[in-house]
């Protein structure tokens, strides 16, 4: 029997409490069951209702538990905690073990600064131009790797740009090194890569398929005629079709592709006709179509354009629970825990332009006041790495009471290093929603497999 604040096992006494991370939200139509979730954990069950009120009874003192099982469940899924714990403080060393493992690798390399693209709204505006990477720069980065490889487990590379496919012979030659290295030192390799699109011919998707990208981001920004508009090719001819057909040609060759639309307030409308493409040309199958909110990055886009966060996690949501019966597993949009956020505040993450010097964030690229480093070592601005890597959001007045904090810990640290006031996870305004979808799927999956 579990008692209100304790219980006692062969003479011990084992103080109990519920985890301030604990969500409880109804579940759809049926009254009879409730959505259980805790965000310190990650973990998701449906309770009868019954189950939850006795929990929310000895969670106010009023009453026992006598279901051993039950109390075996609740323990394991962190929603009975030990009285002693402090969430908080395993929080903040959870995240100080994520951003100082040394254990992995992560390496974001743009082998040209070259685009042939001009977004209107592009970030790297600035920094477009037409630098590709040397051969001195690639072996600077291979001897980083050879250097780190006997001591991690794991390497992941993101290609990125510019557009990342205009120096495919690079990027061929810095992939097989890796892969190379790695299986000398029994190294798992990873890579992706954001792209445009517009270069994945039948040829280059084969042999990035050899070299082992598995997960690409491709982006576009509506249908045909918006798309058009915002993402030109230099000589402002339409891209959109040239993605989409290269996509259909080679989907036999080509990983799961997160195909990101990008939206703000004039041409969310037309996302839903992105997917009615993607149906009609059979690439839901390889595509994992979702928003993306367009802000305003390096002054490079109209502000008032721009949803907010709030406003954006709506809007998410509804293209998901529209699309999420025809374009796959819907626990691509489960939660997930963080320890560091991204590259920006992980001590073993760098990101390496053409030119060979590093950033921490891909907005930062180009700009040298946000330059940490060199591959040769000539340079060195550690205020901004610092920046990054001591954001405590486990110390943040707002955040550390905030009971979403597992799975947003403090949102994008560059949001924060400009004191942002609109950078909290979508999961803020939209968690019970997308859980109760998830919950359903699953419980139908189940039902359907028994």
């Amino acid at each position: 029997m579990l008692y209100p604040d304790k219980t006692t096992m062969k003479g011990v006494v084992f103080q109990m409490k519920a985890s301030k991370y604990n969500f409880f939200f109804p579940y759809g139509t049926d009254e009879d069951k409730v959505i259980a979730y805790n965000s310190f954990s990650n973990s998701l069950a449906l309770l009868d209702k019954d189950k939850h009120e006795i929990f929310t009874k000895f969670c106010e003192g009023n009453g026992n538990i006598n279901d051993k099982v039950f109390v075996n469940q609740l323990k394991s899924g962190r929603f009975l905690i030990d009285a002693n714990d402090n969430e908080l403080d395993l929080l903040k060393f959870r995240m100080l073990k994520g951003r100082y493992n040394t254990d992995q690798l992560s390496l974001t390399i743009s082998p040209t600064a070259d685009c042939n693209f001009r977004c209107t709204y592009c970030y790297e505006k600035d920094a477009i131009k037409p630098e590709y990477m040397t051969t001195d720069v690639e072996d600077a980065i291979i001897k980083l790797v050879e250097g780190r490889a006997p001591n991690i487990s794991n390497l992941a590379v993101v290609w990125y740009g510019g557009e990342p496919l205009m120096n495919i012979k690079s990027l061929e030659r810095l992939s097989r090194k890796f892969i190379e290295i790695c299986e000398k030192n029994n190294v798992l390799y990873m890579a992706s890569m954001i792209t445009n699109g517009s270069l994945l011919t039948r040829k280059n998707a084969a042999l990035l398929k050899e070299l082992r990208v598995t997960y690409m981001q491709i982006t576009v920004d509506g249908t045909e005629d918006i798309h058009n508009k915002r993402r030109p090719f230099t000589d402002g001819s339409g891209s959109f079709n040239t993605i989409i057909d290269n996509m259909a040609e080679s989907k036999d060759l080509l990983p799961k592709i997160g195909l990101r639309i990008n939206v703000d307030r004039d041409n969310v409308s037309s996302a839903d006709k992105v997917f009615e493409i993607l149906k009609e040309r059979d690439l839901l199958g390889i595509t994992d179509p979702h928003l993306g909110k367009l802000g305003n990055f390096n002054n490079n886009y109209e502000g008032s354009n721009c949803f907010n966060n709030c406003d954006f996690s709506n809007e998410a949501y509804n293209y998901f629970s529209k699309t999420s019966d025809e374009s796959g597993s819907v626990t691509a949009s489960y939660p997930t825990l963080f320890s560091n956020v991204c590259t920006a505040d992980s001590v073993c993450s760098c990101i390496i332009n053409a030119d060979g010097k590093m950033y921490r964030c891909m907005t930062d690229i180009g700009n040298t006041d946000k330059c940490i480093g060199h591959l040769s070592g000539d340079e060195d601005n550690s205020n901004v790495l610092l920046d990054y890597m001591l954001n405590d959001p486990t110390e943040d007045p707002v955040c550390s009471k905030c009971n979403i904090l597992p799975i947003c810990m403090g949102g994008c640290p560059n949001d924060e290093s400009k004191k942002s006031g609109d950078k909290c996870s979508l999961y803020k305004y939209t968690l019970d929603k997308y859980l109760n979808v998830i919950s359903s799927k699953m419980a139908a999956q189940k039902a359907a497999g028994a």
